[in-house]
């Protein structure tokens, strides 16, 4: 797991499309925990985020899954943001990030998913935050904000694995805020039944020949389609559902 962080040890910080394929050289990563957290400012909170809780053998590290409210490092003011960041980074404790370094008071947790066994892998909430950011990848201080992007992960989290337990909660007590985060249910499906079409490509393959060793390797995005593609042609095996994949992975989400 080491690979994950730089080599001294200090926290890293991907695209949530690049760490899709990140998440691939850890087959064995799991989930333990998912947590709504906010920045509180003086009148409501300015900022939302998802820390993860996740282990692997030994090691335990932690994701913070985030749509920046900022765009090629100008703050974004007016409605439409054009294209989001959405980054995960990678720390080994909370305290190495800014967030909880910086003066003021600091971030505070909203609401909890917790999983026991089975736990969603690593590569599960890598696949529905990349997805997420691919099909719903332009920045709308309205509607598709920091806010947003963070519940509709959690919320497909939570669909997609429910045997997890709730603590707290992920709703505005503001009513002029109760907007601001909101998304439809249709949209957190999509989340889900892409991450159902892909399950069978993204689990690890395991060589069965006799004598040889095994050893885990996971299909690159790319190799997905081009298979899943393949394979609708010859067969329907995924009675009609990739042609949506293919075009939403690819193209984003037009609407």
């Amino acid at each position: 797991m080491s690979d994950l962080l730089h080599t001294d040890g200090s926290s890293r910080q991907h695209s949530a499309r690049d760490f899709l394929r990140v998440a691939r050289s850890q087959a064995e990563a799991t989930v333990r925990s998912c947590h709504l957290y906010s920045i509180p400012s003086r009148c409501s909170c300015y900022h939302e985020f998802l820390l993860v809780h996740m282990d692997a053998g030994r090691e335990r590290l932690m994701l913070i899954i985030e749509r920046v409210p900022t765009n090629n490092a100008m703050q974004v003011l007016s409605s439409s943001g054009g294209i989001a960041k959405d980054t995960i980074t990678i720390v080994r404790a909370r305290e190495d990030h800014e967030y909880w370094q910086s003066a003021g008071q600091g971030p505070v947790c909203k609401g909890t998913l917790r999983w026991n066994q089975p736990s969603p892998r690593l590569l599960d909430i890598a696949f529905i935050a990349s997805a997420a950011s691919t099909t719903f990848k332009h920045y709308n201080l309205y509607i598709r904000q920091c806010y947003w992007y963070a519940r509709i992960t959690l919320a497909a989290m939570a669909r997609a694995f429910p045997s997890c337990s709730t603590e707290g909660t992920t709703s505005f007590s503001r009513r002029w805020l109760s907007g601001f985060g909101s998304y439809k249910p249709s949209q957190v499906q999509l989340l889900v039944d892409l991450h159902t079409i892909v399950a069978d490509y993204l689990a690890p393959v395991v060589p069965t020949v006799e004598g040889e060793q095994q050893s885990h390797h996971l299909l690159a995005p790319d190799h997905i389609l081009r298979e899943a593609d393949i394979t609708n042609q010859h067969g329907s095996r995924m009675s009609g559902g990739i042609q949506l994949f293919y075009g939403v992975l690819l193209a984003g989400w037009r609407q």
